[in-house]
């Protein structure tokens, strides 16, 4: 499955026993470049809730070039980077707007600025 920049993603973040696991949303943030060669792809965490932080991005159905996300809004945590393996993707379930890309990489640079 190939998997873009702003590809929302279901993920399979394991419990810490590794007994159970649950998939959460992520969104992809490495280049898709990146993405057709590596292991691993770069996610920001995707959470129904908002914390009222200037490091999360509103995503409402708006913002989608393609799919649906479950809950409306949701929020991309910007200061909640993973590395993940491509291999522990459930599935793609939606795919942002360009505009809401930048908007969302313009944020994680100021991150690191």
């Amino acid at each position: 499955m190939p998997v873009k920049q702003g590809s929302i993603v279901l993920v399979d973040f394991s419990y810490s026993n590794l007994k159970e696991t649950k998939y959460r949303p992520a969104l992809v943030i490495s280049s898709s470049k990146y993405n057709e060669t590596a292991i691993d792809v770069v996610v920001l965490r995707v959470t129904s809730r908002s914390r009222g932080s200037a490091w999360e991005s509103k995503i409402i159905t708006d913002d989608l070039a393609e799919g649906s996300i479950d809950i409306e809004p949701s929020y991309v945590r910007v200061d909640s980077i993973y590395a993940v393996e491509k291999e522990i993707i459930r599935k793609i379930v939606a795919q942002l707007k360009e505009e809401k890309i930048k908007e969302i990489k313009t944020q994680l640079l100021e991150l690191f600025s």
